[in-house]
């Protein structure tokens, strides 16, 4: 008992006198403190987003490991680059028939994504949907928080009254978290749905994906005709549970030996993250880690100095007779103290930059429920990093033997200035980096916005409805609004499109006569666009050989307008004008287990080519592979070929554009209301304008460049701090120096320029091995590039110039002070 008391009583004194010597140097303290939070919870939301979104599971799911999505090959193009590509969504029919024919399985169930918007007491409301089918939740195996989930029967026929579940989070958003929410109404796409339940908090589904509302399939798919017979319908993706015992691989063969393709089973965690922003999460990733190790150089920096100011207290305490075992313990409480609140400060802060990178750059992804395990094992890594750097300096700023220079305030100089030297060449090296990471990202989107498209979309505005299943007669409602949006004032032209460049595409087996094999580019076949006459206009799209579509081809013979790669492989060194091609479908093509690509019928009239149109954008805004090159055909809107089964079909409008005269965004009210002519029950209406498709593309370098940017001024801001706090000590211990040199004749401005030359040289070696860094980093991060050079001389020259200047500022402050100080009130100081 009296151990523990006097361990009681020496953690009381020693923790009081650790805390008065942390105040006693309160700037270096509390930017230290400042510094490890900020670096250490940046990296904690950062490492706890890409947990979330692409390592772990999905939140809640019982057995999680033994859930899988499936995944379907599609045969490698002839001529193409071999690679099989691969698909996350089939038809119906095949997800039955994996449902209810794979013994591997205990149990799939279909879903598909739906962005809406939620009618809640006639207001509109923005919502995730997910659309499922009635075993989803008995799957994932997640009892409700409120009511219940979705069942079988809710699912069995579209008579079903339909019914939903919502998200805690919506529930408490849309709802206010009302107690008596069963029974109540909301309309997702023109369908009103009861609620049946409410899931528990952190609950997102089977992925990291953000969703506020489940819905049955059989419901939501109201009005669209065949969905669940329909072959050629890709309409559903397909989550699946193995039965005990069994594996991913035999449960893949026995799905492919069913469906007579090859299938696999892909697990739940990152699934639902594109590529392309997982490559820009990883990158970001490294990003704040640098931006961690410019922290933890800095705060190593503010330690060194506070450890200098403070060892002539540790001197004292020694000549009075304190032991050095209590020094020590003393200096390891002062550690462990910084640590722990720089640590708690991060988790805290760490909710707040998650949430503030997943609304730039995963939106998707379902909010941060709390710190997961790996989060708070991160911390705690964190932490021990941060006592261990504390600790470490705090005891080698220990006095070994108390000498005079000790007493004085004085000694190991020229030690620390070495110290402090290397750490500022590590911070400049590191900011650097992150400067010239921004530069390129930045130069690599204005590459990406200069390019030539194609097309003109200036003033150009695309008015559709939300996207989604049951959308009957949606079309015919744009079809006969586009005379009012004409006669709107501002309005040049409006025309109904079917699919466009960056919306989509509509691929429809051709074939050319004489010619055994069907034009392609490495095994692609030709892009479709359904085109009014004017289309061209709208759009900008020149006709650089033979004429446009005019009103009469509507309703003549059949015509095609070929672009000019299409014109340049189909007839190389011919006139295309006056050729003809055949469109159309063959009823026994198999578009899955065909390698194709297949040629339409004899028994389909062959077209006559009237033009020739400039190549188009189709598919993405960077231009790798065949993208730049691709063959595209447009046909008369009246004239597409339906798909099979669908003879006599109506030409599908998927929406209508819009070219303004003037300011496009102040026709947008008048056009919503030309086109809803005071229908108030029809799903929301989007008017946008079109570069917004194009925009979605460019997101990534867009957000590459914005975080890097942020990133990149933090860690400029963070160098900027330890130059200064390291020539301001640096200027304190040469305080006797430049005194003597100013009593002697030295002029004020030439001591200033001396300080300034030593940092300018810290910061020149600091750039010059950041620029060899940066030139490395770009080499890794080049498939990321666009048009840029990982080595851009003025990239690297800009991030030099601007890391120099920030050094010269941060130095000046305390180097104008010194240089005008008087020299004999230095001396005194030093006495």
């Amino acid at each position: 008992m009296r151990f523990l008391a006097s361990v009681r009583e020496w953690l009381r004194t020693d923790s009081a006198a650790a805390w008065r010597s942390l105040l006693a140097t309160p700037a270096a303290t509390i930017a230290a403190f400042v510094l490890l939070a900020v670096a250490v919870g940046l990296n904690l939301g950062m490492f706890g987003l890409i947990d979330r979104a692409m390592l772990s599971p999905a939140a809640l799911v019982a057995d999680p490991d033994r859930v899988f999505t499936l995944g379907f090959e599609v045969p490698a193009r002839p001529g193409g680059s071999g690679v099989p590509g691969r698909m996350t969504t089939t038809n119906y029919v095949a997800f039955t028939n994996v449902r209810d024919n794979v013994p591997a399985l205990s149990g799939a169930a279909a879903w598909r994504r739906s962005a809406s918007n939620a009618v809640i007491d006639g207001e509109q409301v923005s919502a995730d949907a997910a659309v499922v089918s009635g075993g989803y939740f008995d799957l994932l195996r997640v009892p409700p928080k409120h009511g219940r989930t979705l069942v079988a029967e809710d699912d069995r026929t579209a008579a079903a009254a339909p019914v939903a579940v919502l998200s805690d989070a919506f529930w408490r958003s849309a709802f206010a978290g009302d107690p008596s929410i069963l029974n109540r109404r909301l309309s997702l796409g023109g369908i009103e749905y009861a609620i049946a339940g409410v899931m528990p908090p952190g609950f997102s589904g089977h992925s990291s994906a953000h969703v506020d509302v489940w819905v049955p399939m059989a419901a939501a798919m109201r009005g669209v005709p065949g969905w669940d017979r329909d072959r050629f319908r890709n309409v559903t993706s397909i989550v699946v549970r193995l039965k005990p015992g069994e594996s991913a691989a035999s449960a893949a063969a026995q799905a492919s030996s069913l469906l007579e393709r090859r299938v696999s089973l892909s697990p739940l965690s990152g699934g639902e993250v594109a590529q392309t922003e997982k490559r820009i999460a990883y990158a970001l990733a490294g990003v704040s880690f640098l931006v961690l190790l410019i922290g933890l150089a800095n705060t190593a920096t503010l330690l060194l100095v506070r450890a200098a100011r403070r060892r002539r207290d540790a001197a004292i305490r020694s000549a009075l007779g304190a032991s050095r075992a209590r020094l020590f313990a003393q200096a390891i409480l002062e550690a462990a103290m910084l640590a722990i609140a720089a640590t708690t400060a991060a988790l805290a802060l760490s909710h707040w930059f998650d949430d503030a990178i997943r609304r730039v750059l995963l939106s998707s992804v379902a909010e941060n429920a709390g710190p997961t395990a790996r989060t708070s094992i991160a911390a705690a890594i964190a932490g021990i990093v941060a006592f261990t750097l504390a600790s470490a300096i705090g005891l080698a700023s220990l006095p070994r033997v108390v000498r005079a220079e000790d007493l004085a305030g004085s000694g190991r100089g020229r030690h620390r200035s070495k110290s402090h030297s290397a750490l500022l060449v590590v911070q400049t090296t590191l900011s650097v980096v992150l400067i010239a990471g921004t530069g390129l990202f930045g130069r690599s989107l204005l590459n990406l916005v200069r390019q030539d498209f194609g097309m003109r979309l200036d003033g150009v505005l695309l008015v559709e409805f939300e996207p989604g299943p049951g959308r009957a007669g949606l079309g015919s409602i744009l079809t006969s609004a586009v005379e009012r949006v004409r006669a709107l004032p501002g309005v040049s032209v409006a025309t109904p499109v079917q699919t466009m460049p960056f919306t989509g595409f509509h691929v429809i087996p051709v074939g050319v006569p004489g010619r055994s094999e069907s034009p392609s580019v490495d095994g692609q076949m030709p892009y479709l666009l359904a085109a009014t006459p004017e289309l061209f206009d709208v759009l900008g799209i020149d006709i650089v050989q033979g004429r446009r579509f005019t009103a009469a081809d509507e309703r003549g013979a059949p015509v095609v307008i070929v672009n000019e790669t299409m014109a340049r492989g189909t007839w190389p060194g011919e006139n295309a004008v006056g050729k003809c091609i055949r469109i159309g479908f063959d009823e026994s093509f198999d578009p899955f287990t065909s390698a194709g690509p297949p040629g339409p019928p004899t028994s389909v009239p062959c077209r006559e080519v009237v033009g020739v149109a400039r190549d188009v954008r189709q598919r993405s805004v960077v231009p790798t592979g065949n993208e730049a090159r691709l063959m595209q055909y447009f046909v008369p809107f009246s004239q597409v070929p339906p798909p099979p089964g669908r003879i006599g079909a109506e030409p599908m409008v998927q929406g209508v554009l819009v070219k303004a005269l003037a300011d496009a965004d102040l026709l947008v009210p008048s056009i919503r209301r030309a086109v809803l002519d005071g229908q108030t029950e029809l799903p929301f209406l989007h008017v946008r304008p079109y570069m917004q498709l194009l925009e979605r593309q460019m997101q990534p370098w867009r957000l590459g460049t914005i975080l890097l940017a942020i990133f990149g001024a933090l860690a400029l801001g963070v160098s900027a701090l330890g130059l200064y706090a390291a020539f301001a000590h640096a200027v304190l211990e040469r305080r006797r120096e430049m005194a003597i040199r100013i009593a002697v004749g030295a002029r004020p401005n030439r001591v200033l320029l001396m300080i300034l030359r030593e940092s300018a040289t810290v910061a020149a070696v600091g750039v010059a091995c950041g620029s060899i860094a940066a030139v490395l980093a770009g080499r890794g991060a080049e498939s990321m590039l666009f048009g840029t050079a990982p080595a851009d001389p003025v990239v690297l020259c800009a991030a030099a110039a601007i890391m120099i200047a920030v050094a010269v500022l941060a130095t000046i402050v305390p180097a104008r002070s010194a240089s005008r100080a008087d020299p004999i009130s230095l001396l005194r100081l030093e006495n």
